[in-house]
């Protein structure tokens, strides 16, 4: 699990827009930290695909939690967690040498790998693992037990150096824009 704090530099942001009465601050600050959050995770499900994984932007989405920022708590949290993701959600496709998956830029090919069906309905990219073939009650040899493959989970993905980095510029950038404008939609709004 990997968390990431949306806490910009509110005491600079507000340094430059000058005074402001401590009631339109209250609410001003928490809506933009949270508008911020949002974006920023938007903003991380495009390039974590940008970098070169191959997964859904609902399949990232949905792995990333926003705890929101309130009056007494000017902090949004962006949480990631996520086990490994199975191979088939990666562009996999059966082949004669195997299947190939397209996990990051570019296709490979996993050799003696198979797409299966399980009794409970689930596809998965699996292989047989063991050394030797079992004879079952009806003397009639089965095969090896298999495993299914896993490709990198969310929190992988996320914690890559670039896709930080975009994050961090994103929050820096945006973070004194929504404060401007919530901070003037407070003010109109009295």
């Amino acid at each position: 699990m990997i968390k990431v704090s949306v806490k910009a530099d509110i005491s600079k942001a507000l340094a430059k827009l000058g005074s402001i009465p401590k009631e339109v601050m209250d609410k001003a600050v928490p809506r933009a930290l949270n508008k911020v959050a949002a974006e920023t995770r938007t903003e991380s499900s495009r390039s974590i695909r940008a970098v070169g994984y191959n997964l859904g932007v609902n399949t990232i989405k949905r792995r990333i939690d926003i705890r929101k920022a309130n009056r007494n708590v000017l902090k949004a949290v962006l949480r990631v967690t996520g086990k490994p993701i199975p191979l088939i959600n990666y562009a996999a496709r059966q082949t004669k040498k195997g299947v190939s998956v397209k996990v990051k830029s570019g296709r490979k090919v996993i050799q003696h790998a198979f797409i299966a069906t399980m009794p409970t309905g689930h596809i998965g990219v699996v292989v047989r693992v063991g050394t030797a073939h079992k004879m079952n009650r009806k003397n009639v040899w089965s095969g090896l037990p298999i495993k299914q493959l896993f490709g990198p989970s969310i929190p992988t993905a996320f914690s890559n150096e670039v896709v930080q980095q975009t994050l961090r510029d994103k929050i820096k950038n945006r973070f004194p824009i929504l404060l401007k404008h919530e901070l003037q939609y407070l003010s109109l709004k009295r």
